[in-house]
């Protein structure tokens, strides 16, 4: 099976863009004696071959306006921002990011098979449940200025297939139709940047048919897509092979939570990858730039190795939003580096020092100075005029 994907083409609307998610699919898979996929099945998909459309080798990165969600770090960079990135066979280099070059790991950012009825009432209503709850009864959405907090279903900019527009079954698709932006149970928008040519993904099939579908193809994205709209964003081409074995949730995937339907797909990840040998490493514990000591909370720990990470390249001649979009689609590397040492989580993100056209090592006599401080310039972004708060380090007022 072959499939073709384009992503927007947006400038100023990258601001306040509202539909980011065109897939391809529903998909029905049967097997060689035509018989459909069933709820219960695993649906064994290999990636063959994936690429950028020809002619169209470019791509972008993208942070969106806080008001329009913002991304992991929306508190310190709450303004619209972008890059254009252009393909040189398997490497990616930025008129508005100048000094990197890298190879890319193309994947598909969205892959996954069809709720049933029953898990997608699941998904809403647990999903509208944390909404009512509140950021003050989330502890680290509060601390993270992450909002929302779910995207629930809505009419508004709603992309139901061949449905038409403006009729009933419309309307009552479009109340109830889960939003794209998570991973769920079926797999979805993961952005996990290993499922690349060769991979091999196990997704449990929820109903007949299993209605695979596809899209948000990726040039290259870091651990963690920060930016949120953070990978490559690019036009592209997938061809799959599919098959599917019988039983197979009962027999590999063991539910965690209340019904059978609380499962996750597995996969094996291929063997064409990027390799880098000398790696640049910042750590981050569960402590936030007011000094509130948080318990064991990774997400916080990612957030201070990010911001750490950033504030040091921002030494070589680079603007924050510059590394910042960098950290979210260049290849480096995320890790729970430790869970159980109370009251820290330490996660860790490796930069890959190959990437870039000068040495971003630390030395004895300091990060460069003029003349020997070369300026990148920056990205093109929008003005912020929104009432949210942004976070200051303290360390710097």
């Amino acid at each position: 099976m072959s499939f073709l994907f384009r992503p927007l083409r947006w400038i100023d609307d990258v601001s306040f863009a509202t539909q980011v998610h065109h897939l391809s699919g529903p998909i029905r898979v049967t097997d060689s004696n035509g018989e459909p996929a069933k709820p219960g099945d695993l649906l064994v998909v290999e990636i063959c071959n994936l690429g950028p459309l020809p002619g169209d080798e470019w791509g972008f990165t993208g942070i969106f306006d806080r008001e329009n969600g913002g991304g992991f770090l929306t508190d310190h960079f709450p303004c619209a921002s972008k890059a254009i990135w252009h393909f040189e066979g398997i490497f990616a280099q930025s008129r508005h990011i100048p000094g990197v070059r890298f190879p890319g790991l193309i994947h598909p950012g969205l892959i996954g098979t069809a709720p049933s009825n029953e898990l997608l009432s699941i998904w809403n209503s647990r999903e509208k449940e944390l909404v009512e709850r509140g950021v003050d009864a989330v502890g680290t959405a509060a601390f993270l200025h992450t909002r929302p907090l779910a995207l629930l279903p809505t009419p508004e900019g709603a992309l139901l297939g061949k449905i038409e527009g403006g009729t009933q079954l419309w309307e009552e698709v479009a109340k109830d139709a889960a939003r794209t932006i998570p991973g769920r149970e079926n797999g979805g928008n993961c952005d996990i940047k290993n499922l690349s040519r060769g991979s091999k993904v196990y997704f449990p099939v929820f109903i007949e048919g299993a209605n695979l579908s596809m899209g948000d193809m990726h040039f290259s994205q870091g651990d963690g897509e920060v930016a949120f709209c953070g990978a490559i964003e690019m036009s592209g081409f997938l061809e799959l092979k599919c098959s599917i074995i019988r039983g197979g949730m009962e027999k590999y995937l063991t539910p965690m939570g209340p019904t059978k339907l609380h499962v996750n797909p597995i996969f094996e990840i291929g063997p064409l990858e990027p390799r880098f040998s000398d790696w640049l490493v910042f750590e981050g514990l569960s402590v936030d730039e007011s000094g509130k000591q948080h318990y064991l909370d990774a997400a916080v720990a990612y957030k201070r190795a990010v911001l750490n990470a950033i504030d040091y390249l921002s030494k070589f001649g680079y603007t924050k939003e510059q590394v910042y979009l960098l950290l979210s689609c260049c290849p480096c590397e995320g890790r729970i580096s430790g869970i159980v040492d109370v009251p820290n989580a330490c996660a860790t993100l490796a930069i890959p020092t190959g990437i870039f056209d000068q040495d971003v090592r630390p030395k004895r006599d300091g990060p460069p100075r003029p003349p020997y401080l070369l300026s990148y310039g920056d990205v093109p972004k929008c003005i912020y005029d929104g009432p949210l708060p942004t976070t200051k380090n303290p360390a710097l007022s």
